[in-house]
This record gives C-alpha cells, sequence and structure tokens, in this order.
C-alpha cells in the first residue's frame, strides 16, 4: 500500500505540473488521495499489526477521508465536462452561424463576451498575444488559449506547424461539442504558409465544426488578405450580423447594450447633422432677402 501511494503521488504531482486548471486541481486531489490511501493507510495497517489493534480507528478515518475526498472530487469533475446544454437540461442559443468572419475585433470581443455570458459554451482561442495579455485587453478568460507565436511556451504552436494547430483545435472541439472556436492571426500564418495551406487548416476546422454544432469564427478584412483570398474565404465563411446574432442570443430585452450605445451615438451624431443642415438652410434662407438689399443698393 506505501509503495503504490508513493508511486501514485509523484506520477500525480508530475501530471499536477503539466496541466492548467481543471485537470490540475484533479491531480492535486488525487495526490492527496494516494498519501492518504497508500502512505498513511500502509502505516496504519502495520501499526495496527505490530504496536496495538485500537490504530483500526485512525485506518477507518484516513481512508474514508480519502475515499469521500477522491469521490466528491471525481463527481465534480464530471459535472463540470459536461456539456452546457445538457447540465442546463436545454439546448443553448448561441445563433452564432457554424463558420463566420468578422471585420473587427471590436465585434469578435461583443459576440464572445456575449456566448460567455448567456451560454456558457466552451470557448477557445487563437491569437498573437501573450494569454495574460490577451485576457487583461478583452476581459475574457476562455478555456483554452493558443498562443501563435514562435517563442517556447507551454500555450505556444508555432504559425508554421498547422497540423499541430489543427489537431489541438479539431481536440477541443469534439472534446468539447457546441463549443465557440475565435481564430484571429491568420494574416500571421501566412507569413510562414500559403494561403492555400491556411485555408486548407481553416476549412478543415470549419467541417470538425459542422459535424460536432461547434461554431468557428474567423478575423478577417481586405487590410490584411487580397479580394481573391477573401472571396475565397466567403464561400465557406459568411459574415456575421453582429447585431442580429446578438438579439437572438440575448433576446430583444437585453440586447445589445454595447451596439445599442453605438446606435444612440451615431443617431445623435446624424440628427445633430440634419439639425445642424435645417439651421444653414434658414441661415441661408434669411441671407437670401440681405444680399437682394445689399445687390439693389449698389445698383442705385
Amino acid at each position: 500500500m506505501i509503495l503504490i501511494g508513493i508511486y501514485g503521488m509523484i506520477k500525480s504531482y508530475q501530471e499536477w505540473k503539466s496541466h492548467d486548471e481543471p485537470v490540475r486541481r484533479l491531480a492535486f486531489t488525487l495526490m492527496v488521495s494516494f498519501v492518504l490511501f497508500g502512505i498513511l493507510g500502509g502505516l496504519t495497517v502495520f501499526l495496527m499489526m505490530f504496536i496495538n489493534p485500537d490504530f483500526w480507528v485512525v485506518e477507518a478515518i484516513v481512508v474514508t477521508s480519502g475515499y469521500l475526498l477522491l469521490a466528491n472530487e471525481s463527481l465534480s469533475m464530471l459535472e463540470k465536462l459536461r456539456s452546457p446544454e445538457r447540465r442546463a437540461g436545454k439546448k443553448v442559443r448561441c445563433a452564432l452561424p457554424v463558420a463566420g468572419i468578422v471585420k473587427s475585433r471590436e465585434e469578435a470581443i461583443t459576440l464572445l463576451k456575449a456566448v460567455a455570458v448567456y451560454t456558457g459554451l466552451p470557448i477557445l482561442v487563437i491569437g498573437r498575444e501573450h494569454p495574460d495579455e490577451w485576457k487583461s485587453k478583452t476581459g475574457i478568460e476562455p478555456d483554452e488559449y493558443i498562443w501563435l507565436t514562435r517563442v517556447e511556451h507551454k500555450k505556444a504552436v508555432s504559425p508554421s506547424s498547422l497540423h499541430v494547430l489543427s489537431g489541438k483545435v479539431i481536440g477541443f472541439i469534439r472534446e468539447n461539442p457546441g463549443s465557440v472556436i475565435y481564430i484571429e492571426g491568420i494574416e500571421y500564418m501566412l507569413f510562414y504558409s500559403d494561403f492555400k495551406a491556411v485555408a486548407k487548416f481553416l476549412f478543415s476546422i470549419r467541417d470538425v465544426a459542422m459535424m460536432e454544432d461547434a461554431h468557428v469564427l474567423i478575423l478577417a478584412n481586405e487590410d490584411t488578405l487580397t479580394p481573391e483570398q477573401m472571396a475565397i474565404l466567403k464561400k465557406e465563411f459568411e459574415d456575421v450580423d453582429v447585431e442580429k446574432v446578438l438579439e437572438k442570443m440575448i433576446g430583444p430585452a437585453l440586447f445589445g447594450a454595447i451596439p445599442s450605445r453605438k446606435r444612440r451615438e451615431l443617431n445623435a451624431s446624424t440628427e445633430g447633422s440634419e439639425e445642424r443642415g435645417r439651421a444653414g438652410e434658414e441661415e441661408a434662407e434669411e441671407a437670401q432677402p440681405l444680399r437682394r438689399e445689399e445687390a439693389t443698393e449698389e445698383g442705385r
């Protein structure tokens, strides 16, 4: 029991170091359970056999504690890994297309915030910024973040390794049906691979998302891609109407705190322009008789 406990504790510690939450927490719980079950349990058995049988009380406490700790954490982990649709007992309204294009990062962040708050669907982000910097700038903490860089980092994938990137994304989609994948940095991939390879990467993810009821959102516009490249992408990815998606996802009553403000600002500026235009017309009409009088006086 002691040898098994020591072996299990070492293996659990190695897994604890190599994973992020929530697997990290499960590995820690398993490590503590091996200590209780194996090491302390084995020691109390030794004490019962060679010193005093009354140590069975300690044995019962240690083994029961280890069992309850491991069972509780395992059940909690299973609950967390359950898909949001089943956890809620109903289908979540995401309203995002299977494959969509957004033309600005602001639109993408607005959509991702709505997904995080109103659907609870798992989110994977592929970005060019350091994971901590991306979270601090956007205020979103995705379930998984892949840093697109050649720098050595546990969350990094080289932009030239599209096969590695594809494997990670497809694995996430299959483990999290209904999830949302957001990809920015396509222009950075094009520094290391030709457009044909990048397009194949995006299309393969799109096909898997379709089978798993997931959603792929990419950031792409004419400033970073040629018209021909955009035309190819738009055959597989549709333009996302942010306001319509938010209205379907959130509902008319709560729709669009951010877009609404923008609409109010736009309406205010439009009304101001119209008022200035009407004022200009009135001033022009008032000025016409004065100009006629001035012209008459000059003629005289």
